[in-house]
């Protein structure tokens, strides 16, 4: 029997119903799958937590995901240590004289081939002095006036004249006086000749010349000295001066004198000496003392190039001149050297002079087939801007 239409009509609804709710599902889930993780702008690459779709990792090594470059970790116990920046050289100073000619060093009065030695050294040479003053002599200035005026205060009363050399000469009955620009020359007058005999020479005697007495040295320093600056012919201050020669037989002590400052002074620029006589009066001087000692630093040379100066024979030897006679020649040994100091010499000519450096080593010497130590000196020149001796 047919069903009537009141009673399909609550079966077509749920049937309907359900087709709906089927359709919604297959939406939703189709809707999830097509959606890309690009089509939110800015939002996060790594998918929320809650979310529940796998992450997907490329594999090490893929075209999305290469291999990264391994970073070596520095191994701080092995970290060299960096090379100490080399402190260049100190510059080379020249004064305000320029290049210094030759240094006129004192040489020994023996031949040098006699003087064969080998050297110690037993001294800090990084103790030398880098730098030291070097002194220009400034010479005098003289005219007739002031000529005229030493002359007189010495008791010469002669004429001024002049000189091939372009000093000055005055001479007279009481002396002579001849100046230049850096030396003075004075002569007193000579004690009048002992007359001689009259006798044939079989009936007189010979003698003997009688030698008379003389102050002690500390006095013969005092008397001239006290000349020197009377008549003002030295410029600077003096040191204590030295009997260098006595000469009783004669009745002449010979006196000399160097400058205060710089000592030692080795050569004869500066320099005074003064023939004193027994009765305390001076019968001669020759005084070679400029106006003024003008002062310029001036660089030394490395220490360790004097030391090779002193090794290679570029230097001056002095040792007791009479050790060439005591002992077999040539001489032969070895020089343990065991200080060194500064000395100045002069250097230059005629009235363009100056005072120079010098390093003097000093120790004692054995020699071949003699007996005892000897003192030894060696000098070497020390100032880097000046020219060497030859040899």
């Amino acid at each position: 029997m047919p069903q009537s239409s009141t009673g399909r009509g609550p079966v077509v609804f749920a049937a309907l119903a359900l087709i709906a709710m089927l359709l919604v599902a297959v939406w939703a889930i189709r809707g999830l799958w097509r959606t890309p993780q690009s089509e939110a702008p800015g939002a996060a690459t790594t998918p929320p937590v809650e979310s529940a779709l796998p992450v997907v990792t490329a594999p090490p090594g893929s075209p999305s995901n290469p291999p990264l470059a391994p970073v070596e970790t520095p191994d701080t116990g092995a970290t060299p240590t960096p090379a100490p920046t080399p402190t260049p050289p100190p510059p080379i100073v020249v004064g305000a004289f320029g290049e210094l000619p030759v240094p006129n060093i004192p040489q020994p009065a023996y031949p040098p081939n006699l003087l064969n030695l080998t050297y110690e050294l037993a001294i800090d040479l990084a103790r030398l002095p880098r730098d030291a003053p070097v002194y220009r002599l400034v010479p005098r200035q003289w005219d007739e006036t002031t000529v005229n005026t030493l002359a007189r205060s010495l008791g010469i009363d002669g004429t001024v004249e002049r000189t091939a050399g372009g000093g000055f000469l005055v001479r007279s009955s009481r002396g002579q006086l001849i100046v230049s620009e850096l030396t003075i020359q004075y002569q007193a007058e000579l004690p009048s000749p002992t007359p001689q005999p009259t006798n044939s020479p079989a009936a007189t005697p010979e003698t003997t010349p009688m030698e008379t007495a003389l102050s002690d040295d500390a006095e013969l320093r005092r008397i001239a000295r006290e000349w020197l600056l009377s008549h003002q012919l030295v410029s600077t201050p003096i040191d204590e001066g030295q009997v260098r020669e006595r000469l009783p037989d004669r009745g002449l002590a010979i006196v000399t004198f160097g400058p205060a400052e710089p000592t030692p002074v080795l050569s004869a620029f500066p320099g005074a000496t003064v023939t004193v006589a027994s009765d305390g009066t001076v019968r001669q001087a020759f005084v070679a003392w400029p106006a003024a000692l003008e002062p310029s630093t001036y660089s030394l040379r490395p220490a360790q190039a004097l030391w090779q100066d002193v090794q290679s024979g570029r230097a001056t030897v002095e040792v007791d001149e009479r050790l060439f006679e005591r002992a077999s020649l040539p001489l032969r040994g070895v020089a343990r050297l065991t200080s060194a100091e500064l000395a100045w010499v002069d250097a230059g000519q005629g009235s363009s002079r100056y005072l120079t450096p010098v390093v003097r080593f000093r120790g004692t010497a054995t020699i071949e087939g003699y007996p005892e130590p000897v003192e030894v000196v060696v000098t070497v020149v020390a100032v880097a801007a000046q020219a060497s001796p030859r040899g």
